[in-house]
């Protein structure tokens, strides 16, 4: 981590000329540091060719930022509103420097928005139905299959030891008890890559319309329907009392279904996959994050909270 408070991931450090020449481009000035962007170091820099952003993937092999990076490509080239990028010279779209994958991206125009609003959230649903759509069938074996039921077993049956654990631990199996024949089936669904991280803060918009999708780092792949939760759980935890909005759930599936109808299964199983996306989120956060930021209760786990305020909240409305 650097200790310059502009660079809040750490600090891009390249020699840019020799670097963006890699990909065909020359350095016009130096790199200026963007916010946000959890597992990642991004910079924004002038070239020739225009404005480019310079990503660093701080956690990701090279085997996980290829398969996020040709994906994104595949969208971009389908017209799908995300900046595709640059190729390097050894033909892929990123390169290596000191073992961790860079890649290069057009800069994206627009503005994160400061609110999920309900025609926010329709054009959400859209953009993630068109991405599901887009990606049917695609295959790559370098994606992560993420096991859901398996964390949350393992969360079950962990030695965390936070006040308020046991409690916790409880909450999980009644899930996981309560829910068995829905999540089965739920795993027999239609399934696909996953964007998995969309809110308002992977969204740049102008003049209301979304212009560009971004940050596909938690790229895996599992049911479709869960990408769905996951845009309404981020939108819950963006709530002062971490409820869901009718409103907002009703704009996504609507937006949504306009591009890919949902069958009639997966509609009923909507309620179990926003829970679902609830529980496993916070049983990732209480387990493996939790001791290292000097969490001492699960009640400070902000996923939880969110998880038990909107427990069958979808079973309610349409």
């Amino acid at each position: 981590m650097s200790d310059n408070p502009a660079w809040p991931n750490g600090e891009l450090r390249l020699d840019l000329p020799v670097f963006l020449a890699r990909f065909g481009l020359e350095a016009r000035g130096a790199a200026q540091p963007l916010p946000g962007g959890e597992d990642n170091i991004n910079a924004r820099v002038a070239t020739d060719r225009g404005d480019v952003v310079v990503r660093e993937y701080v956690r990701s092999d090279p085997a996980k930022a290829g398969a996020e990076l040709a994906l994104v490509a595949h969208l971009a080239g389908g017209g799908f509103p995300t900046p595709a990028p640059f190729t390097a010279d050894n033909g892929e779209p990123f390169a290596l420097v000191a073992g961790k994958p860079i890649a290069v991206f057009p800069f994206a125009s627009g503005e994160v928005p400061p609110a999920m609003t309900p025609d926010l959230a329709e054009q959400s649903g859209a953009l993630l139905a068109r991405m599901h759509t887009a990606t049917a069938g695609w295959a790559d074996a370098r994606i992560l299959v993420t096991d859901r039921i398996g964390v949350l077993e393992t969360a079950a049956s962990s030695d965390v030891a936070l006040h308020g654990a046991d409690k916790w631990r409880k909450e999980v199996r009644d899930f996981l008890d309560g829910n068995a024949e829905a999540l089965a089936l739920l795993g027999e669904q239609p399934a696909g890559p996953l964007h998995h991280d969309l809110h308002r803060q992977n969204l740049l918009v102008e003049d209301g319309r979304v212009t560009a999708v971004l940050d596909f780092d938690e790229l895996n792949r599992g049911p479709l329907i869960l990408d769905l939760a996951r845009v309404l759980q981020y939108a819950s935890l963006e709530q002062p009392d971490r409820r869901l909005p009718a409103a907002i759930a009703e704009a996504a599936l609507a937006g949504y279904q306009r591009v890919r109808p949902l069958s009639a299964t997966e509609l009923a199983l909507l309620p179990v996959a926003f829970d679902l996306a609830g529980i496993v989120d916070a049983a990732g956060f209480i387990m493996w994050a939790a001791p290292h930021l000097g969490v001492e209760h699960v009640e400070e786990c902000h996923s939880r909270l969110g998880f038990l305020a909107n427990r069958d909240a979808l079973r309610h409305h349409p």
